[in-house]
């Protein structure tokens, strides 16, 4: 039979959002269909249950690949219908991994290797053998659980409202990158509204403590970095605004507030000075000249341990001397940094077994005085901040969150 060929025009319609914009030429014949027909059959059939795993079919659906599937496409071009066939079939497998969001954070200072070219060599090899069915099945079954525990929410809420419901579908794509870096990587992990941190080794809870974060109008910031030093016995660097707003105003009522808060005073010039040679009734916001320091001791407001991390906002992990806190259920106190419950244990599992100065370390000593240690972390021990309302309790059950920096 003589085969009736001509070339038509086509807009490769969802390539943008794969990255491509043009116009393809291609042969269309009733009678030879492409060796990838049963590709794209394949690839379309798994696309369709994109509402089930949370995806969007209309994200991964075009016209290319409604003519290949139905036998349109001959090989005239083979390589270049497997590429095509490649980057619709990364996308959506992607999106499946990784998920289509990661989490918004304000600052970025470490860049996580989740071997995604290594996926993607995957994904092609699956397309070149002519079966996706095993790489959909296999990202399917090692869902993590709580992605797998979101999406049967999603399937029983159907009398939930959109805004519920929206923030289900966000939170199994932010889970899923989530939990592709714990593969990878040991992880602390901060969730801002639950005011909880959460340390993991191996993709496992390997310590959760609660937190307290900073209040609405002194927001943490979201962030992720690396923990690079802990700091025995640390000083307090009073931030000049604290300094202003809340210790030079009950200063001047009474001088006795300086020494019963342990506090130590530098002119400019970097000079220790007595608190008495300080004028203090002339000084406020616009005119402060001095930074104050609180001295090394358990009534430190850093407590006995600081973590410190990369970051544009000066913030920091530490203990605390107002362990009264952590009673609360609301816990939205400090200037921004974040306090913990559990610091030794935490700097502990840093120093992987090499904990010997903090076993030392009494958490109910009263030294005072003692000159601040430096301990580098020397594993790689990744930190993220983010803001999720929706989160897990100890029975790994759902809870929705109240939105306390109204975001």
């Amino acid at each position: 039979m003589k085969l009736l060929s001509y070339k038509v025009r086509v807009v490769l319609s969802g390539f943008i959002i794969l990255g491509i914009s043009a116009w393809g030429f291609v042969q269309f014949s009733r009678n030879n269909p492409s060796k990838y027909t049963k590709v794209a059959k394949n690839l379309d059939s798994l696309i369709t249950q994109s509402e089930t795993v949370s995806l969007q079919a209309k994200t991964y659906q075009n016209v290319f690949l409604d003519s290949l599937k139905n036998g349109l496409l001959v090989d005239s071009d083979s390589a270049r219908i497997r590429k095509k066939l490649e980057l619709i079939a990364n996308k959506f497998f992607h999106d499946f991994r990784f998920g289509t969001q990661k989490p918004s954070l304000r600052f970025e200072g470490f860049k996580f290797d989740l071997k995604e070219s290594v996926f993607k060599n995957k994904v092609n090899l699956a397309v070149s053998k002519g079966d996706l069915n095993d790489l959909f099945r296999q990202i399917s079954e090692t869902e993590s659980k709580e992605v797998q525990t979101l999406l049967q929410v999603k399937r029983d809420s159907t009398h939930w409202k959109i805004s519920q419901k929206n923030l289900i579908d966000k939170a199994i794509q932010e889970f899923r990158w989530l939990h592709q870096v714990k593969r990878y990587y040991p992880l602390v992990l901060i969730n801002i509204p639950a005011t909880e941190l959460k340390y993991f080794e191996k993709g496992e809870v390997k310590l959760a403590m609660k937190t307290v974060v900073g209040r609405p109008e002194k927001p943490s910031k979201t962030l992720s970095s690396r923990i690079k030093t802990m700091i025995m016995f640390p000083l307090w660097e009073v931030p000049r605004s604290i300094s202003v707003e809340e210790l030079v105003p009950e200063i001047q009522k009474r001088i006795r507030y300086f020494h019963a808060s342990h506090l130590l005073i530098y002119n400019r010039n970097n000079e220790r000075v007595t608190p008495e040679s300080v004028p203090w009734h002339r000084l406020n916001a616009n005119y402060f000249p001095y930074r104050m320091v609180q001295r090394t001791g358990y009534w430190n407001t850093l407590g006995l341990l600081k973590f410190l991390f990369d970051n544009p906002f000066k913030m920091y992990l530490h203990d605390t001397s107002e362990k009264k806190l952590f009673a609360k259920e609301k816990r939205f106190y400090s200037h921004s940094c974040i306090r913990l419950e559990k610091p030794l244990e935490l700097g502990k599992l840093f120093l992987n077994g090499n904990s010997i100065a903090l076993d030392t370390l009494n958490p109910n000593t009263k030294q005072v005085d003692v000159s601040p240690i430096y301990l580098p972390v020397k594993r790689t021990i990744p930190l993220i901040i983010w803001y999720s309302l929706v989160d897990f309790n100890d029975k790994g059950e759902v809870r929705f969150l109240e939105n306390v920096y109204g975001r």
